[in-house]
């Protein structure tokens, strides 16, 4: 029995002397942050949608690191090359020069299923492992809206873009078509779009939680939207209406972005700055803290049980979009228009200014949407996050219930 207490007692000691002279891993040595840039397939299996546009902002990104002349951090892009083919590479910058070293290639539309998403994040993290993950999506943009609801994504949107011209028009004139990224997957919306919880589900497999998750896309800074991602990352950055087809001004956006304490607010400035004088001069760009948004979402639920929208005050609400019948209306002041109480509007709004950390606009905003030419709409309201609890639009009604958000603040 003693000699059993004695090597009892002599393998703790050991142990303990081994633990002891083991050297702690440095964790400053290990990678703070990796950026991935996913650039799904926009279009169909015959046009290449947005393809071009993501080409030039992969140079715009890769600009903007050959500026610095240095990378702290890892860049990791996804991109679809078409309908059928899609290559996950890092981006290095070797002796001051670009370089791209190819990690995997994939074949089919997986990266439209949360198991796909899923895949691409796994590989990412087995090739570029970090402490902090940011993720820019650029491709189509539909909100929180199903896919499977639209039977018309919209109308005939690809036909007019195809008629889009340039220059300012003119006061009195038809206003003309600029190319927006709201038409990106209307080729074949079936086969290349994702539902937002699809997204949600494939990060949430992967086992991982974004820094940011920034959408270059069209109308993504909807509460239904970053409510929805709000358990797969902190923050979301957005539009609340249409995208020029550019895109992000990346080469001046970049810094803000890719570094393990994103500066949220120069990230917008660069973006207002950049679409202030751009023609048309129109944009808008908003950060949300998600996590922010389960007490938004109580104090909107103590709204909506003590009162009812009046559907007659519709088309006093500020509307962000360009459908006929409208999907996104800002949010603030929808809840004007709704709660009659002063304590709980003050309430809601202080937690809506605690929830939109950062937000710029133009003082309009333009829509490829509408039917012959395509228009800008005024922004007199604007809070920096839209809802579509009062749209009446069909596949609103068709889709809004479904929501995470419904569900939590009806």
């Amino acid at each position: 029995m003693k000699r059993i207490l004695y090597l009892f007692y002599l393998l703790i000691i050991i142990m303990s002397f081994s633990s002891c002279t083991e050297e702690a891993e440095d964790v400053t040595s290990i990678n703070q942050q990796t950026t991935i840039v996913f650039m799904p397939w926009s279009g169909s299996a015959s046009d290449r949608g947005l393809y071009s546009y993501f080409q030039q902002n992969l140079d715009s990104i890769e600009g903007a690191i050959k500026k610095t002349g240095s990378m702290s951090n890892r860049v990791v892009v996804f991109l679809s090359k078409s309908s059928s083919e899609s290559e996950l590479y890092e981006i290095t910058l070797v002796n001051k020069e670009i370089q791209h070293t190819k990690l995997k290639t994939y074949s089919g539309n997986l990266y439209t299923t949360a198991e796909g998403i899923a895949q691409i994040l796994n590989d990412v993290k087995s090739n570029a492992f970090a402490l902090n993950y940011g993720m820019i999506i650029g491709c189509h943009g539909m909100g929180w809206t199903y896919k499977e609801d639209w039977t018309d994504y919209p109308y005939n949107a690809k036909s007019r873009f195809r008629q889009a011209s340039s220059g300012k028009a003119k006061a009195g004139a038809q206003v003309p078509y600029y190319p927006t990224r709201f038409y990106g997957s209307v080729s074949d919306l079936g086969n290349y779009a994702t539902d937002i919880e699809t997204l949600e589900q494939g990060i949430a497999n992967a086992g991982m939680k974004m820094q940011y998750i920034l959408f270059d896309d069209c109308y993504m800074a909807n509460v239904e939207t970053a409510y929805q991602l709000k358990d797969v990352t902190n923050f979301l950055i957005g539009s609340t209406s249409e995208i020029m087809a550019v895109g992000m001004p990346y080469q001046t956006m970049w810094s803000s972005l890719a570094t393990a304490t994103p500066a949220y607010a120069s990230a917008t400035s660069a973006f207002n700055d950049f679409y202030s004088n751009y023609d048309p001069p129109c944009g808008t760009l908003s950060v949300i803290d998600c996590r922010k948004l389960d007490q938004l979402a109580e104090m909107m639920r103590r709204i909506n049980t003590a009162y009812k929208f009046d559907s007659a005050q519709l088309d006093s609400l500020q509307v962000l979009d360009g459908f006929d019948q409208s999907i996104f209306y800002d949010m603030k002041d929808y809840v004007v228009h709704l709660c009659k109480n002063n304590d709980m509007l003050n309430d809601f709004s202080a937690d809506l200014q605690a929830a939109v950390k950062s937000t710029v606009h133009t003082d309009s905003v333009y829509s490829a949407l509408y039917p012959f030419s395509g228009k800008f709409i005024k922004i007199k309201q604007f809070s920096g996050i839209t809802i579509s609890d009062p749209s009446i639009n069909s596949v609103a009604l068709k889709g809004k219930e479904k929501t995470a958000w419904w569900k939590a603040t009806h």
